[in-house]
Protein backbone atom coordinates (compact mmCIF):
# COMPACT_ATOMS: atom_id res chain seq x y z
CA UNK A 1 0.00 0.00 0.00
CA UNK A 2 2.10 3.21 -1.31
CA UNK A 3 1.06 6.46 0.29
CA UNK A 4 2.74 9.32 -0.86
CA UNK A 5 2.14 11.83 1.53
CA UNK A 6 3.85 9.28 4.08
CA UNK A 7 6.40 8.20 1.59
CA UNK A 8 7.36 12.07 1.17
CA UNK A 9 7.18 12.33 4.99
CA UNK A 10 9.75 9.68 5.58
CA UNK A 11 11.81 11.00 2.21
CA UNK A 12 11.85 14.39 4.15
CA UNK A 13 13.36 13.29 7.27
CA UNK A 14 16.21 10.55 6.03
CA UNK A 15 17.20 11.19 2.37
CA UNK A 16 16.58 15.11 2.29
CA UNK A 17 17.97 15.13 5.79
CA UNK A 18 21.61 13.36 4.92
CA UNK A 19 21.85 15.16 1.75
CA UNK A 20 21.75 18.27 3.53
CA UNK A 21 24.20 17.54 5.92
CA UNK A 22 26.35 15.59 3.57
CA UNK A 23 29.03 16.87 1.69
CA UNK A 24 27.91 15.96 -1.80
CA UNK A 25 30.97 13.66 -2.46
CA UNK A 26 30.49 11.36 0.47
CA UNK A 27 27.02 10.76 -1.03
CA UNK A 28 27.64 7.96 -3.30
CA UNK A 29 29.15 5.91 0.00
CA UNK A 30 25.96 6.59 1.54
CA UNK A 31 23.89 4.90 -1.79
CA UNK A 32 21.95 8.01 -1.46
CA UNK A 33 21.86 8.07 -4.85
CA UNK A 34 20.69 4.38 -5.39
CA UNK A 35 17.45 5.23 -2.60
CA UNK A 36 16.62 8.01 -4.59
CA UNK A 37 16.23 6.89 -7.28
CA UNK A 38 14.51 3.82 -5.99
CA UNK A 39 11.81 6.20 -4.36
CA UNK A 40 11.40 7.96 -7.55
CA UNK A 41 10.80 5.20 -9.44
CA UNK A 42 8.12 3.75 -7.34
CA UNK A 43 6.83 7.60 -7.49
CA UNK A 44 6.55 7.60 -11.02
CA UNK A 45 4.90 4.45 -11.43
CA UNK A 46 1.99 5.39 -9.34
CA UNK A 47 2.25 8.86 -10.96
CA UNK A 48 1.58 7.23 -14.22
CA UNK A 49 -1.46 5.97 -13.35
CA UNK A 50 -3.09 8.99 -11.82
CA UNK A 51 -1.47 12.01 -13.54
CA UNK A 52 -4.96 13.93 -13.91
CA UNK A 53 -6.25 13.88 -10.26
CA UNK A 54 -5.21 14.45 -6.79
CA UNK A 55 -3.73 11.59 -5.90
CA UNK A 56 -1.65 11.81 -8.94
CA UNK A 57 -0.60 15.31 -7.93
CA UNK A 58 0.66 14.14 -4.36
CA UNK A 59 2.60 11.49 -6.09
CA UNK A 60 3.71 14.23 -8.37
CA UNK A 61 5.25 16.21 -5.37
CA UNK A 62 7.36 13.21 -4.26
CA UNK A 63 9.19 13.47 -7.59
CA UNK A 64 9.82 17.15 -7.51
CA UNK A 65 11.70 16.31 -3.88
CA UNK A 66 13.30 13.73 -4.98
CA UNK A 67 14.37 15.24 -8.91
CA UNK A 68 15.19 18.41 -6.89
CA UNK A 69 17.73 16.84 -4.57
CA UNK A 70 19.44 14.60 -7.09
CA UNK A 71 19.67 18.28 -9.14
CA UNK A 72 21.66 19.36 -6.13
CA UNK A 73 23.67 16.80 -5.41
CA UNK A 74 24.91 16.24 -8.94
CA UNK A 75 26.08 19.79 -9.36
CA UNK A 76 29.77 19.50 -10.61
CA UNK A 77 29.92 16.31 -9.23
CA UNK A 78 31.24 13.59 -11.43
CA UNK A 79 31.19 10.13 -9.70
CA UNK A 80 27.46 11.28 -8.85
CA UNK A 81 26.53 11.64 -12.13
CA UNK A 82 28.17 8.35 -12.79
CA UNK A 83 25.94 6.56 -10.05
CA UNK A 84 23.00 8.35 -11.68
CA UNK A 85 23.58 7.07 -15.18
CA UNK A 86 24.68 3.33 -13.54
CA UNK A 87 20.96 2.97 -11.57
CA UNK A 88 18.89 3.80 -14.60
CA UNK A 89 18.30 7.14 -13.91
CA UNK A 90 18.65 8.15 -17.95
CA UNK A 91 15.47 6.04 -18.65
CA UNK A 92 13.77 7.28 -15.96
CA UNK A 93 14.35 10.67 -16.89
CA UNK A 94 12.53 10.13 -20.37
CA UNK A 95 9.76 7.75 -19.10
CA UNK A 96 9.34 10.62 -16.66
CA UNK A 97 9.44 12.95 -19.42
CA UNK A 98 7.53 11.19 -21.65
CA UNK A 99 4.76 11.07 -19.09
CA UNK A 100 4.73 14.52 -18.14
CA UNK A 101 4.39 15.31 -22.06
CA UNK A 102 1.24 13.66 -22.56
CA UNK A 103 -0.51 15.15 -19.90
CA UNK A 104 -3.32 17.54 -20.99
CA UNK A 105 -5.39 19.24 -18.37
CA UNK A 106 -6.70 22.58 -17.05
CA UNK A 107 -6.09 22.31 -13.84
CA UNK A 108 -3.61 25.00 -12.94
CA UNK A 109 -2.45 23.24 -9.78
CA UNK A 110 -1.47 20.14 -12.32
CA UNK A 111 0.13 22.04 -14.93
CA UNK A 112 1.91 24.41 -12.15
CA UNK A 113 4.01 21.08 -10.87
CA UNK A 114 4.42 19.06 -14.09
CA UNK A 115 6.27 22.17 -15.45
CA UNK A 116 8.87 22.48 -12.36
CA UNK A 117 9.12 18.52 -12.24
CA UNK A 118 10.33 19.40 -16.02
CA UNK A 119 12.47 22.40 -14.96
CA UNK A 120 14.07 19.89 -12.20
CA UNK A 121 14.76 17.20 -14.07
CA UNK A 122 16.31 19.10 -16.87
CA UNK A 123 18.52 20.90 -14.60
CA UNK A 124 19.58 17.54 -13.27
CA UNK A 125 19.96 16.04 -17.19
CA UNK A 126 22.46 19.27 -17.72
CA UNK A 127 24.62 18.20 -14.65
CA UNK A 128 24.57 15.18 -16.32
CA UNK A 129 25.98 16.74 -19.79
CA UNK A 130 28.85 18.21 -18.42
CA UNK A 131 30.76 15.23 -17.69
CA UNK A 132 32.57 14.18 -20.88
CA UNK A 133 32.89 10.56 -20.48
CA UNK A 134 29.01 10.26 -20.02
CA UNK A 135 27.76 12.66 -23.13
CA UNK A 136 27.74 9.58 -25.42
CA UNK A 137 25.57 7.63 -23.15
CA UNK A 138 23.08 10.74 -23.75
CA UNK A 139 23.53 10.09 -27.45
CA UNK A 140 22.28 6.48 -27.02
CA UNK A 141 18.49 7.29 -26.97
CA UNK A 142 17.62 9.62 -30.13
CA UNK A 143 14.11 9.83 -27.90
CA UNK A 144 16.00 11.55 -25.44
CA UNK A 145 18.01 13.56 -28.00
CA UNK A 146 14.83 15.04 -29.71
CA UNK A 147 13.11 16.00 -25.91
CA UNK A 148 16.12 18.17 -25.40
CA UNK A 149 15.67 19.26 -28.77
CA UNK A 150 11.84 19.98 -28.16
CA UNK A 151 12.50 21.56 -24.90
CA UNK A 152 14.68 24.26 -26.04
CA UNK A 153 11.28 26.02 -27.42
CA UNK A 154 9.64 25.21 -24.63
CA UNK A 155 6.56 26.97 -24.38
CA UNK A 156 3.05 26.22 -22.13
CA UNK A 157 0.26 28.63 -21.95
CA UNK A 158 0.08 29.49 -18.43
CA UNK A 159 3.64 29.05 -17.27
CA UNK A 160 5.88 31.58 -15.72
CA UNK A 161 8.32 32.72 -17.28
CA UNK A 162 10.77 32.46 -14.66
CA UNK A 163 10.08 28.29 -15.85
CA UNK A 164 9.97 28.54 -19.39
CA UNK A 165 13.41 30.36 -19.90
CA UNK A 166 14.58 28.06 -17.79
CA UNK A 167 13.30 24.54 -18.94
CA UNK A 168 14.71 26.08 -22.48
CA UNK A 169 18.10 27.37 -21.23
CA UNK A 170 18.84 23.82 -19.78
CA UNK A 171 16.98 21.86 -22.93
CA UNK A 172 19.45 24.36 -25.14
CA UNK A 173 22.73 24.06 -22.47
CA UNK A 174 22.21 20.14 -22.81
CA UNK A 175 22.94 19.93 -26.28
CA UNK A 176 25.63 22.65 -26.02
CA UNK A 177 27.84 20.63 -23.72
CA UNK A 178 27.16 17.42 -26.35
CA UNK A 179 27.75 19.38 -29.89
CA UNK A 180 30.78 21.14 -27.81
CA UNK A 181 32.83 17.61 -28.61
CA UNK A 182 32.72 18.20 -32.32
CA UNK A 183 30.59 16.44 -35.20
CA UNK A 184 32.72 13.50 -34.77
CA UNK A 185 31.20 12.30 -31.44
CA UNK A 186 27.58 13.09 -33.00
CA UNK A 187 26.12 9.51 -33.46
CA UNK A 188 22.05 10.36 -33.86
CA UNK A 189 21.56 8.93 -36.69
CA UNK A 190 18.06 10.58 -37.45
CA UNK A 191 18.25 12.76 -40.34
CA UNK A 192 15.76 15.04 -38.41
CA UNK A 193 18.17 15.34 -35.43
CA UNK A 194 21.68 16.15 -37.63
CA UNK A 195 24.42 17.49 -35.62
CA UNK A 196 23.92 20.64 -38.30
CA UNK A 197 20.23 20.71 -37.63
CA UNK A 198 20.68 20.58 -33.96
CA UNK A 199 23.83 23.59 -33.95
CA UNK A 200 20.97 25.88 -36.23
CA UNK A 201 18.46 24.81 -33.31
CA UNK A 202 20.15 25.76 -30.34
CA UNK A 203 21.34 29.07 -32.05
CA UNK A 204 17.82 30.08 -33.05
CA UNK A 205 16.26 29.01 -29.58
CA UNK A 206 19.69 31.42 -27.85
CA UNK A 207 18.96 34.24 -30.00
CA UNK A 208 15.00 34.62 -29.29
CA UNK A 209 15.85 35.12 -25.11
CA UNK A 210 15.63 37.70 -23.31
CA UNK A 211 19.16 38.83 -22.10
CA UNK A 212 17.20 40.11 -18.74
CA UNK A 213 15.10 37.20 -18.20
CA UNK A 214 14.78 36.94 -14.20
CA UNK A 215 16.04 33.27 -13.06
CA UNK A 216 16.27 31.08 -10.58
CA UNK A 217 18.64 28.85 -11.46
CA UNK A 218 22.15 29.16 -9.09
CA UNK A 219 25.86 27.97 -10.15
CA UNK A 220 28.35 27.26 -7.43
CA UNK A 221 31.25 28.14 -10.43
CA UNK A 222 31.18 28.86 -13.90
CA UNK A 223 33.32 26.33 -14.40
CA UNK A 224 31.24 24.14 -16.42
CA UNK A 225 29.90 26.91 -19.12
CA UNK A 226 33.49 27.91 -19.47
CA UNK A 227 34.59 24.76 -20.46
CA UNK A 228 32.70 25.39 -23.90
CA UNK A 229 34.88 28.78 -24.24
CA UNK A 230 38.02 27.18 -23.61
CA UNK A 231 37.40 24.40 -26.59
CA UNK A 232 37.17 24.68 -30.09
CA UNK A 233 33.59 23.78 -30.59
CA UNK A 234 30.77 25.72 -33.11
CA UNK A 235 29.74 29.22 -32.29
CA UNK A 236 26.05 28.07 -31.74
CA UNK A 237 27.21 26.24 -28.50
CA UNK A 238 29.53 29.34 -27.78
CA UNK A 239 26.52 31.69 -27.95
CA UNK A 240 24.88 29.71 -25.52
CA UNK A 241 28.07 29.91 -22.64
CA UNK A 242 28.53 33.60 -23.59
CA UNK A 243 24.38 34.25 -23.00
CA UNK A 244 24.32 32.31 -19.67
CA UNK A 245 27.06 34.43 -18.33
CA UNK A 246 25.75 37.36 -19.73
CA UNK A 247 22.34 36.42 -18.38
CA UNK A 248 23.68 35.73 -14.81
CA UNK A 249 26.04 38.97 -14.39
CA UNK A 250 23.43 41.27 -15.83
CA UNK A 251 20.05 40.03 -13.85
CA UNK A 252 22.15 38.89 -10.22
CA UNK A 253 25.55 41.19 -10.19
CA UNK A 254 26.85 40.74 -7.08
CA UNK A 255 26.32 37.07 -7.15
CA UNK A 256 27.78 36.21 -10.27
CA UNK A 257 30.14 38.70 -11.19
CA UNK A 258 32.32 37.71 -8.30
CA UNK A 259 32.58 34.58 -9.57
CA UNK A 260 33.24 35.17 -13.13
CA UNK A 261 36.66 37.21 -11.83
CA UNK A 262 37.16 34.06 -9.75
CA UNK A 263 37.04 31.71 -12.33
CA UNK A 264 39.00 33.54 -15.06
CA UNK A 265 35.81 34.45 -17.27
CA UNK A 266 36.75 37.92 -17.95
CA UNK A 267 40.19 36.66 -19.70
CA UNK A 268 38.47 34.37 -21.68
CA UNK A 269 35.80 36.62 -22.68
CA UNK A 270 38.51 39.20 -23.70
CA UNK A 271 39.86 36.23 -26.07
CA UNK A 272 36.98 35.17 -27.35
CA UNK A 273 35.85 38.69 -28.62
CA UNK A 274 39.17 39.84 -29.30
CA UNK A 275 39.08 36.83 -31.97
CA UNK A 276 39.18 37.87 -35.73
CA UNK A 277 36.16 35.64 -36.44
CA UNK A 278 34.04 36.69 -33.73
CA UNK A 279 30.21 36.91 -34.41
CA UNK A 280 29.08 40.02 -33.74
CA UNK A 281 26.67 39.12 -31.25
CA UNK A 282 29.20 37.43 -29.17
CA UNK A 283 31.39 40.21 -29.23
CA UNK A 284 28.34 42.62 -28.24
CA UNK A 285 27.43 40.05 -25.26
CA UNK A 286 30.92 39.61 -24.14
CA UNK A 287 31.49 43.28 -23.93
CA UNK A 288 28.86 44.02 -22.04
CA UNK A 289 29.44 41.46 -19.72
CA UNK A 290 33.11 42.59 -19.17
CA UNK A 291 32.27 46.21 -18.79
CA UNK A 292 30.12 44.13 -15.73
CA UNK A 293 32.91 43.10 -14.47
CA UNK A 294 34.75 46.09 -14.32
CA UNK A 295 32.19 47.46 -12.27
CA UNK A 296 33.81 49.36 -9.49
CA UNK A 297 30.43 49.31 -8.08
CA UNK A 298 30.35 45.53 -7.06
CA UNK A 299 32.95 44.12 -4.19
CA UNK A 300 34.78 41.14 -4.84
CA UNK A 301 32.92 39.10 -2.25
CA UNK A 302 30.31 36.34 -3.87
CA UNK A 303 26.89 37.26 -2.68
CA UNK A 304 25.98 33.71 -0.96
CA UNK A 305 21.91 34.26 -1.09
CA UNK A 306 20.11 35.03 -4.26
Amino acid sequence: NFRPQKQKQWYQRRVRGQSACSKKNTVGKMKLIETILSISSLGFSMFRQFPHDTQGINFCELLLETWSTLWNITDEQAGNCDRFVKYGGLDLYFETYYVCSQVKTNDRAVTIKITTLIRNMLGLMGNIAEVAHIRPKLQESEDMIRSFYMLRSYDREGDSECDIIEIRYSAAGILSHICSDGPDKWIVHDTDLSYETVLKGIEEAVDSWNINSKRSINYKSFNPILHILKVDCPYPCKLWAVWALTNLCQTKANRFVPMLRRDGGVELLNKLKDAPDCPENIKHLSTLTIMKAYDPNIGPEIEETI
